[in-house]
């Protein structure tokens, strides 16, 4: 297999995609959050399980960026419009402790840490986790073939929507529910503009040698940020979650900032900050989501202490 050589990033675009580097891991760190703030407003509290399945998702991820790096023959594969854009860029410690051949080598070897952790919960919890894990670690590993064949946005909300949601609630509880899928669809929502944005191409206008993003619809970032708040109000209103997880909506204003950034960017770099963006929009907003809920338990068990004081 021949190995293109990345193209050299331009200063301008590098200092976003760097952003954009440390800040993608959010997306398996964050639905564990609101999955562990979920099972605690519902009073199931199991902080080394819900460590452990944080890191597993954590190492998950990881595998699969570093598989998708090699895949692509470093983030050159011209089939794949990601890898265009982000030329150059290479996952954490690749460069610097490994060469880029290697990164099959580390992918596997973070695969491998997230499976030791699926065995302690399989000896933990029994069988029922094994299709979790199962499912979780096929998708790292076929990740790459999944965004190449144009499936890459359904396979980013199922994996860090209901798929990371329901695995880190059911080893905290013990039991698949119906809310961690319910609350799930915001999250999941919210981290499929990310995805979508990362696949935009481009290409270079002759005239005034000016760059053009091709194939990104600003209408589908709106659509997919308003199917988040009204899933969040759904989750609330079907009672999946407390009314304190509706401090989510206070993000929708930059929702649609981000929605009329997209409509005027006119730069690769303009893209790439937007990418950031929506990053941050995703981040803030499961955080207010997470603690919402974290209020409503909090509330519980004051109102259970004053009750249990007085009749003392």
């Amino acid at each position: 297999m021949t190995m293109s050589s990345p193209e050299t990033i331009s200063e301008e675009r590098s200092r976003p995609i760097r952003f954009i580097k440390i800040m993608l891991f959010s997306a398996s760190i964050i639905p564990a959050i609101v999955a562990g703030s979920l099972a605690y407003a519902d009073c199931y509290i199991n902080w080394i399980f819900w460590l452990l399945a944080a890191v597993g998702l954590f190492f998950g991820q990881a595998g699969a960026d570093y598989l998708y790096y090699f895949f692509t023959h470093y983030h050159t594969d011209s089939c794949d419009a990601h890898s265009k854009i982000f030329a150059g860029w290479k996952p954490l410690f690749i460069g610097s402790l490994f060469k880029n051949e290697h990164s099959i080598y580390v992918g596997f070897s973070c695969l491998f840490v997230a499976l030791l952790i699926g065995v302690y919960f399989f000896f933990q919890l029994g069988t029922p986790i094994l299709w979790l894990v199962l499912a979780g670690g096929l998708i790292s590993i076929f990740f790459t073939p999944l965004m190449l064949h144009g499936l890459k946005e359904p396979t980013v909300f199922i994996t860090f929507g209901p798929l990371c949601m329901l695995g880190v609630d059911f080893v905290i509880t013990q039991k698949f529910r119906l809310a961690p899928v319910m609350v799930s669809l915001p999250v999941g929502f919210l981290v499929t503009i990310v995805a979508y944005l990362k696949g935009a191409r481009y290409k270079i206008v002759e005239e005034g040698d000016s760059e053009i993003i091709l194939n990104l619809k600003p209408k589908i970032v709106l659509i997919l940020s308003i199917l988040s708040y009204i899933s969040l109000v759904a989750a609330v209103a079907f009672k999946f979650c407390s009314p304190w997880a509706l401090l989510g909506l206070l993000t929708f204003p930059f929702s649609l900032i981000l929605y009329r950034r997209l409509l005027v960017q006119k730069k690769i770099a303009d893209y790439l900050w937007a990418t950031v963006y929506s990053l941050v929009v995703f981040i803030v907003t499961c955080l207010f989501i997470s603690l919402g809920l974290i209020i409503s338990a909090r509330g519980q068990e004051i109102m259970y202490e004053a009750m249990v004081g007085y009749l003392v």
